[in-house]
């Protein structure tokens, strides 16, 4: 049997849930019957470098994927050269967000690697697996949609491909082993400890000068055929037990018969079970038509994307929408009994102390439940990260991607106005400030239901007020 190994690597990133994006591709490559897919989770599982390189040895793979995020970066960059030697006659490739932000660069900077995807790859991946099977690679290679390669003393990009998102139905679940992940997986907080995310589409294409999303999943929004996304909700009902589903589209909202329709279906099935919104929702697409639907099928928490309570800030990243706006459709969300989760970036380019404080103003001044504080990070490929190392201000060799993380004091960019310490003394006021309201407070800790949410609430807190140097 030829095995094709897909690789979560370990990260300091505290969210471990299901990787869906892998899922996809493992589903795709199951349409190849002579390959075997196998998923190794080292972030779930623990799997550091030496037990890793000993469980693909043993599979003597055909293929062997890895899925990178920046923060993940240094981690494959020393594992490729160590797979090449242990298994020369296998292909490696890598994809993920770094890859798709950055596809040339990886491949210049890791002779290892025989291929990069830019964007969506479950097609990428199964006609790759289908040209080494039929010894046919080199005469398909250039056909290949996504795929990044060399031709000699060329780096070639294929031409970027949207897949079908009802194409392969959805993700390979018995190969993703989802009942094998933490009970808390989005922020401290669930309505239940059965919880499992699903994505019911795909794209986004707002201009968003800090986000590279994009680049991964496309500006077309794609949306999954709402009966098949229901019958997945069962399935993991029946199969799994789970009793919380997050939604982690990029714009469940966008289209609101979308949202209409996937709520009428839970109901004609009489599907009980909570939904949330961790990764966000567009404000500016909301009426009380979807919030009443929202809330019929079972929603409880709704993020929302704010970014900035500075006009300037909103104006430079491409988010124009008006602040009274946002406050109106808060609003509008708490009035239908829904928690509220706040998201802010502090420090974007050319950012003033002025214009955080105006941030942090505005999410108090709110009627948010919750707020997430977070320092700016420059991602790859973004029209942010394109512009400061096209200016200087970043140099692609100098930067150090162990610091993209949120956690553990490491700033990787701050504006020239604001120190690397004031920025993250920021964060740490902005979430003092909010959270230390009697109010605020009391109704965070009473949600606490069970101890392993107050064990995800502690690590949180020490990771960000530990004092660390900030980078």
């Amino acid at each position: 049997m030829n095995h094709v190994v897909l690789i979560r690597l370990q990260s300091e990133n505290t969210v471990i849930t299901p990787p869906l994006g892998i899922g996809y591709l493992l589903k795709a490559l199951h349409r190849i019957d002579e390959i075997r897919p196998v998923f190794i989770d080292c972030h779930r599982d623990k799997i550091g470098h030496n037990n890793l390189l000993k469980k693909i040895e043993s599979l003597h793979p055909l293929l062997i994927g890895f899925q990178v995020f920046s923060i993940d970066y240094s981690h494959f960059k020393s594992l490729v050269p160590r797979i090449r030697e242990m298994s020369p006659q296998a292909c490696i490739i890598a994809g993920g967000p770094h890859i798709s932000g950055l596809p040339e660069r990886t491949l210049i900077d890791n002779p290892d690697l025989d291929f990069a995807v830019k964007g969506e790859g479950e097609e990428t991946l199964q006609r790759l697996a289908r040209g080494l099977l039929d010894n046919t690679l080199a005469e398909i290679l250039h056909t290949i949609p996504n795929l990044v390669y060399r031709d000699r003393d060329r780096i070639v990009c294929n031409k970027t491909q949207l897949i079908d998102v009802n194409r392969y139905g959805p993700p390979a679940w018995q190969d993703l082993e989802p009942d094998k992940y933490p009970a808390i997986q989005h922020g401290t907080f669930h309505k239940s400890t059965r919880v499992v995310p699903i994505l019911t589409s795909r794209g986004c294409p707002y201009p968003c000068t800090y986000c590279a999303g994009h680049l991964v999943t496309g500006k077309l929004i794609r949306r999954r055929d709402i009966g098949d996304v229901v019958d997945e909700i069962e399935t993991l009902q029946s199969t799994y037990g789970f009793e919380e589903f997050i939604i982690e589209d990029e714009n469940f909202t966008f289209y609101k018969e979308h949202v209409l329709q996937f709520s009428k279906e839970i109901a004609s099935r009489n599907i009980q079970c909570y939904f949330s919104f961790p990764n966000g929702v567009r404000l500016d697409r909301m009426d009380k038509d979807i919030v009443l639907a929202l809330k019929q099928m079972g929603t409880y928490l709704v993020g929302v994307g704010i970014e900035s309570g500075s006009r300037n800030t909103l104006k430079a990243i491409k988010k124009n929408w008006d602040l009274q706006m946002v406050q109106e459709k808060i609003h509008l969300l708490k009035q239908h009994g829904l928690i509220v989760f706040g998201f802010f970036i502090l420090g974007f380019p050319n950012e003033t102390h002025e214009d955080i404080e105006q941030t942090i103003e505005f999410a108090i001044r709110s009627e948010l439940d919750r707020a997430y504080f977070g320092n700016f990070i420059p991602l790859p490929g973004s029209a942010d990260f394109n512009r400061l190392i096209r200016d200087g201000e970043l140099q692609l060799e100098a930067i150090d991607w162990n610091t993209y993380t949120t956690y553990f004091g490491k700033i990787p960019y701050h504006p020239p106005a604001i120190s690397a310490a004031e920025l993250m003394n920021a964060v740490r006021r902005a979430t003092l400030r909010f959270y230390l309201r009697p109010k605020i407070l009391y109704n965070f800790l009473r949600q606490i239901m069970k101890p392993v949410m107050m064990k995800s609430l502690l690590t949180r807190v020490m990771r960000l007020f530990l004092p660390r140097r900030a980078a």
